[in-house]
Protein backbone atom coordinates (compact mmCIF):
# COMPACT_ATOMS: atom_id res chain seq x y z
CA UNK A 1 0.00 0.00 0.00
CA UNK A 2 1.48 3.74 -0.70
CA UNK A 3 0.64 6.36 1.21
CA UNK A 4 0.18 9.71 -0.91
CA UNK A 5 0.12 13.16 -0.03
CA UNK A 6 -3.61 14.93 -0.17
CA UNK A 7 -3.41 17.45 -0.85
CA UNK A 8 -0.04 17.29 -1.26
CA UNK A 9 2.61 19.87 0.91
CA UNK A 10 3.04 22.52 -0.50
CA UNK A 11 6.51 22.79 -2.74
CA UNK A 12 5.74 19.36 -4.10
CA UNK A 13 5.95 19.14 -7.97
CA UNK A 14 3.51 18.12 -10.53
CA UNK A 15 4.93 15.51 -11.44
CA UNK A 16 5.83 13.84 -8.05
CA UNK A 17 2.16 13.74 -8.01
CA UNK A 18 1.87 12.35 -11.43
CA UNK A 19 3.73 9.26 -10.34
CA UNK A 20 1.65 8.39 -7.13
CA UNK A 21 -1.55 8.93 -8.77
CA UNK A 22 -2.62 5.66 -9.77
CA UNK A 23 -1.83 4.40 -6.15
CA UNK A 24 -5.14 3.35 -4.50
CA UNK A 25 -5.37 5.07 -1.38
CA UNK A 26 -4.84 8.59 -1.10
CA UNK A 27 -4.14 9.39 2.24
CA UNK A 28 -3.77 12.77 3.80
CA UNK A 29 -0.07 13.61 4.76
CA UNK A 30 0.76 15.41 8.43
CA UNK A 31 3.43 17.80 6.31
CA UNK A 32 0.78 19.25 4.48
CA UNK A 33 -0.93 20.16 7.93
CA UNK A 34 2.28 21.43 9.65
CA UNK A 35 1.11 23.48 12.74
CA UNK A 36 -2.30 22.30 12.19
CA UNK A 37 -3.34 18.83 13.91
CA UNK A 38 -6.73 19.23 14.02
CA UNK A 39 -7.49 19.63 10.35
CA UNK A 40 -5.07 16.30 9.79
CA UNK A 41 -7.19 14.26 11.95
CA UNK A 42 -10.72 16.31 10.21
CA UNK A 43 -9.11 15.39 6.64
CA UNK A 44 -8.42 11.48 7.82
CA UNK A 45 -11.94 11.71 9.37
CA UNK A 46 -13.08 13.05 5.59
CA UNK A 47 -10.90 9.80 3.93
CA UNK A 48 -12.34 7.18 6.61
CA UNK A 49 -16.12 8.64 5.70
CA UNK A 50 -14.95 8.03 1.82
CA UNK A 51 -13.82 4.93 2.34
CA UNK A 52 -17.04 3.37 4.54
CA UNK A 53 -19.23 5.21 1.76
CA UNK A 54 -17.30 3.19 -0.93
CA UNK A 55 -17.84 -0.12 1.32
CA UNK A 56 -21.07 0.52 1.68
CA UNK A 57 -21.68 1.13 -2.08
CA UNK A 58 -19.73 -2.21 -3.04
CA UNK A 59 -22.00 -3.97 -0.45
CA UNK A 60 -25.04 -2.99 -2.08
CA UNK A 61 -23.43 -4.10 -5.47
CA UNK A 62 -22.89 -7.88 -3.76
CA UNK A 63 -26.53 -7.27 -2.93
CA UNK A 64 -27.99 -6.76 -5.97
CA UNK A 65 -26.14 -9.74 -7.08
CA UNK A 66 -27.97 -11.73 -4.11
CA UNK A 67 -24.56 -12.56 -2.91
CA UNK A 68 -21.82 -11.77 0.18
CA UNK A 69 -18.31 -12.34 1.10
CA UNK A 70 -19.48 -15.56 1.62
CA UNK A 71 -21.86 -16.77 -1.33
CA UNK A 72 -20.10 -19.75 -3.19
CA UNK A 73 -18.99 -18.70 -6.65
CA UNK A 74 -19.11 -22.76 -7.75
CA UNK A 75 -21.26 -25.47 -7.56
CA UNK A 76 -20.73 -29.03 -5.97
CA UNK A 77 -19.47 -30.03 -8.62
CA UNK A 78 -17.02 -27.26 -9.16
CA UNK A 79 -17.87 -25.66 -11.96
CA UNK A 80 -18.51 -21.65 -12.08
CA UNK A 81 -22.48 -21.18 -11.42
CA UNK A 82 -24.32 -19.97 -14.32
CA UNK A 83 -26.75 -18.08 -12.28
CA UNK A 84 -24.51 -15.34 -10.87
CA UNK A 85 -22.64 -12.79 -12.02
CA UNK A 86 -19.01 -14.27 -11.06
CA UNK A 87 -17.02 -11.58 -12.37
CA UNK A 88 -19.09 -8.81 -11.25
CA UNK A 89 -19.16 -10.53 -7.26
CA UNK A 90 -15.11 -11.33 -7.39
CA UNK A 91 -14.47 -7.65 -8.31
CA UNK A 92 -16.42 -6.09 -5.39
CA UNK A 93 -15.14 -8.89 -3.00
CA UNK A 94 -11.86 -7.89 -3.77
CA UNK A 95 -12.21 -4.19 -3.26
CA UNK A 96 -14.16 -4.55 -0.51
CA UNK A 97 -11.37 -6.37 1.46
CA UNK A 98 -9.05 -3.72 0.15
CA UNK A 99 -11.27 -1.00 1.36
CA UNK A 100 -11.43 -2.44 4.88
CA UNK A 101 -7.61 -3.03 5.04
CA UNK A 102 -7.42 1.16 4.08
CA UNK A 103 -10.26 1.60 6.82
CA UNK A 104 -8.15 0.67 9.27
CA UNK A 105 -5.11 1.82 8.41
CA UNK A 106 -7.20 5.19 8.52
CA UNK A 107 -8.47 4.15 11.92
CA UNK A 108 -5.00 3.92 13.18
CA UNK A 109 -3.52 7.00 11.73
CA UNK A 110 -6.73 8.65 12.95
CA UNK A 111 -6.26 7.51 16.82
CA UNK A 112 -2.92 8.98 17.01
CA UNK A 113 -3.78 12.47 15.37
CA UNK A 114 -6.73 12.69 17.36
CA UNK A 115 -4.60 12.58 20.35
CA UNK A 116 -2.03 14.88 18.95
CA UNK A 117 -4.97 17.01 18.12
CA UNK A 118 -6.28 17.83 21.38
CA UNK A 119 -2.63 17.58 23.03
CA UNK A 120 -2.01 20.87 21.26
CA UNK A 121 -4.41 24.06 22.53
CA UNK A 122 -5.62 25.63 19.27
CA UNK A 123 -5.41 29.79 18.52
CA UNK A 124 -8.97 29.69 16.73
CA UNK A 125 -11.76 31.01 19.12
CA UNK A 126 -13.99 28.47 18.42
CA UNK A 127 -11.71 25.99 19.95
CA UNK A 128 -11.30 28.17 22.96
CA UNK A 129 -14.51 28.10 23.79
CA UNK A 130 -15.27 24.41 23.74
CA UNK A 131 -11.67 24.10 25.27
CA UNK A 132 -12.79 25.85 28.18
CA UNK A 133 -15.60 22.58 29.11
CA UNK A 134 -13.71 19.28 30.18
CA UNK A 135 -15.10 15.47 29.97
CA UNK A 136 -15.56 15.45 33.57
CA UNK A 137 -18.16 17.55 32.83
CA UNK A 138 -16.14 20.56 35.56
CA UNK A 139 -14.99 23.67 33.25
CA UNK A 140 -11.75 24.92 33.18
CA UNK A 141 -10.25 26.76 36.10
CA UNK A 142 -10.05 29.69 34.21
CA UNK A 143 -14.17 29.23 33.23
CA UNK A 144 -14.99 28.05 36.88
CA UNK A 145 -12.89 31.02 38.46
CA UNK A 146 -15.02 33.25 36.25
CA UNK A 147 -18.40 32.02 35.22
CA UNK A 148 -21.06 32.19 38.22
CA UNK A 149 -23.21 30.11 36.56
CA UNK A 150 -20.75 26.97 37.47
CA UNK A 151 -20.19 25.68 40.29
CA UNK A 152 -18.09 22.56 40.65
CA UNK A 153 -19.02 21.48 37.52
CA UNK A 154 -22.99 21.93 38.25
CA UNK A 155 -24.53 24.72 35.99
CA UNK A 156 -27.18 27.09 37.32
CA UNK A 157 -28.07 29.00 34.18
CA UNK A 158 -31.93 28.62 33.48
CA UNK A 159 -31.44 29.00 29.81
CA UNK A 160 -32.47 25.39 29.02
CA UNK A 161 -34.77 23.71 26.95
CA UNK A 162 -37.51 23.71 28.51
CA UNK A 163 -37.96 19.45 28.35
CA UNK A 164 -35.51 16.90 27.47
CA UNK A 165 -35.11 15.24 23.94
CA UNK A 166 -33.25 12.08 25.54
CA UNK A 167 -33.09 9.64 28.63
CA UNK A 168 -29.36 7.93 28.89
CA UNK A 169 -30.52 4.24 28.81
CA UNK A 170 -27.50 2.12 29.26
CA UNK A 171 -23.57 3.50 29.17
CA UNK A 172 -20.73 1.25 28.34
CA UNK A 173 -17.85 0.93 30.28
CA UNK A 174 -14.50 2.72 29.34
CA UNK A 175 -16.54 4.22 26.33
CA UNK A 176 -16.66 7.84 25.19
CA UNK A 177 -20.07 8.54 26.94
CA UNK A 178 -18.22 7.23 30.09
CA UNK A 179 -15.36 9.30 30.28
CA UNK A 180 -17.27 12.17 29.28
CA UNK A 181 -19.47 11.33 32.65
CA UNK A 182 -23.15 10.78 31.03
CA UNK A 183 -24.57 8.42 33.68
CA UNK A 184 -27.36 6.16 33.30
CA UNK A 185 -31.06 8.31 33.48
CA UNK A 186 -29.43 11.09 32.91
CA UNK A 187 -31.88 13.11 30.71
CA UNK A 188 -30.25 15.00 27.78
CA UNK A 189 -31.79 18.59 27.36
CA UNK A 190 -29.41 19.14 24.37
CA UNK A 191 -26.75 17.42 22.45
CA UNK A 192 -24.34 19.65 20.70
CA UNK A 193 -27.48 22.14 20.05
CA UNK A 194 -30.04 19.31 19.28
CA UNK A 195 -33.15 20.10 21.34
CA UNK A 196 -36.78 18.68 22.15
CA UNK A 197 -37.91 21.20 19.24
CA UNK A 198 -35.21 20.10 16.51
CA UNK A 199 -36.38 19.09 13.45
CA UNK A 200 -35.50 15.17 12.80
CA UNK A 201 -36.05 14.73 17.11
CA UNK A 202 -33.72 12.19 18.38
CA UNK A 203 -32.41 11.07 14.95
CA UNK A 204 -30.92 14.27 14.54
CA UNK A 205 -28.34 13.06 17.48
CA UNK A 206 -27.20 10.76 15.29
CA UNK A 207 -26.87 12.61 12.73
CA UNK A 208 -24.94 15.16 14.74
CA UNK A 209 -22.58 12.41 15.88
CA UNK A 210 -21.85 11.19 12.26
CA UNK A 211 -20.14 13.93 11.36
CA UNK A 212 -18.39 14.83 14.87
CA UNK A 213 -15.65 12.72 15.68
CA UNK A 214 -12.92 13.61 17.41
CA UNK A 215 -15.16 16.45 18.15
CA UNK A 216 -16.00 18.05 21.60
CA UNK A 217 -20.15 17.97 21.72
CA UNK A 218 -21.21 20.18 24.45
CA UNK A 219 -24.01 18.19 26.07
CA UNK A 220 -26.37 19.75 28.96
CA UNK A 221 -27.94 16.97 31.43
CA UNK A 222 -30.47 17.05 34.63
CA UNK A 223 -29.29 14.38 36.54
CA UNK A 224 -30.50 12.93 39.80
CA UNK A 225 -34.38 13.92 39.37
CA UNK A 226 -33.74 17.06 38.53
CA UNK A 227 -31.08 18.40 41.59
CA UNK A 228 -28.20 18.67 39.00
CA UNK A 229 -27.63 20.66 35.91
CA UNK A 230 -24.29 19.58 34.20
CA UNK A 231 -22.59 20.80 31.22
CA UNK A 232 -20.92 18.05 29.76
CA UNK A 233 -17.87 17.77 26.89
CA UNK A 234 -18.63 14.24 25.02
CA UNK A 235 -15.86 13.07 21.98
CA UNK A 236 -17.58 10.77 19.84
CA UNK A 237 -15.06 8.69 18.52
CA UNK A 238 -14.52 5.01 16.96
CA UNK A 239 -12.01 2.54 18.05
CA UNK A 240 -12.68 2.54 21.70
CA UNK A 241 -13.46 -0.92 22.05
CA UNK A 242 -17.30 -1.15 21.59
CA UNK A 243 -19.68 -0.64 19.54
CA UNK A 244 -20.65 2.54 17.81
CA UNK A 245 -18.30 5.82 18.67
CA UNK A 246 -20.49 7.12 21.92
CA UNK A 247 -20.72 3.82 23.96
CA UNK A 248 -24.33 4.35 25.20
CA UNK A 249 -27.88 3.95 24.28
CA UNK A 250 -30.58 7.04 24.44
CA UNK A 251 -34.04 6.56 24.55
CA UNK A 252 -36.80 9.40 23.12
CA UNK A 253 -38.67 11.18 25.82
Amino acid sequence: MQELVWPPPAGASSSQNRDTSTAGLPLPHPEAYEGEPREYARALMQRKDDIEKEIEDLKDVLNSHGATLQTQLVDNEGYPRGDIDIYAIRHARSSLVRLQNDRQTVSDLLATALQNAFSIPSNSSSDSDSSNILPNGNSSSTASSTDPNQINGVSTTPEWPEKPIARVNTVAASSPASQAGLQTNDMIYDFAGVTHTSQGGIQAIGTVVSRSEGESLRLLVLRGGGEERITLSLIPRTGWGGRGSLGCHILPV
